[in-house]
């Protein structure tokens, strides 16, 4: 289920599911939907879901969320915040004023809140969306290496290196003649 509402809990600690490991854990966690205060409440990243228990609570599959993001831009929110978008599943893609639901995390401690993303980034990665087409790697865009015929190797993250050695006559010096006078 990607969003559950009132999940399980044993206190302030999510009912885990098999397999399922915390993470993170931040007390103290405000959470808002879209301008609206749900209440305050611990957050937890564990390795299936996101997990905030204050009032009822929820649980999110991290397929379901789209997008997430560190916003410390005061124009946007008045609190630095784990801001995140979830996916509509009724939205047409079409349709341009879609009202996509936003949430964000508040944590009282905000020097947590990169520790919060990043563990947030590792726990995404590890839960791709079956249904994402942008991380079909099914080889639709063409291979740089194969369009030239396998003589191009990673170099480093500013591009590819010419393979020398698929091509050894380009790169020996012209010889000279010995009869011509140098001026």
């Amino acid at each position: 289920m990607p969003i559950e509402k009132s999940p399980a809990r044993n206190g302030d600690l999510p009912v885990l599911l098999d397999g399922e490991e915390i993470r993170f854990s931040e007390p103290k966690t405000r959470l808002y939907t879209r301008q609206h205060l749900e209440g305050e409440g611990v957050l937890h990243l564990t390795t299936k879901r996101l997990v905030w228990l204050g009032g009822p609570g929820c649980a999110i599959d991290y397929p379901f969320i789209t997008m997430h993001a560190v916003s410390r831009d005061k124009n946007a929110w008045p609190d630095p915040c784990l801001y995140c978008q979830l996916r509509e599943e009724e939205a047409e893609e079409e349709e341009e004023d879609a009202n996509i639901p936003e949430l964000r995390f508040v944590p009282a401690e905000p020097a947590h809140l990169q520790e919060m993303f990043h563990v947030f980034s590792e726990m995404s990665a590890l839960n791709p969306d079956p249904y994402d087409e942008q991380g079909d790697d099914s080889g639709s865009e063409p291979d740089l290496d194969e369009m030239l015929g396998g003589q191009c190797q990673p170099q480093n993250e500013l591009g590819v290196m010419w393979n020398a050695e698929a091509n050894d006559a380009a790169m020996e010096d012209a010889e000279e003649d010995d009869n011509d006078e140098r001026m």
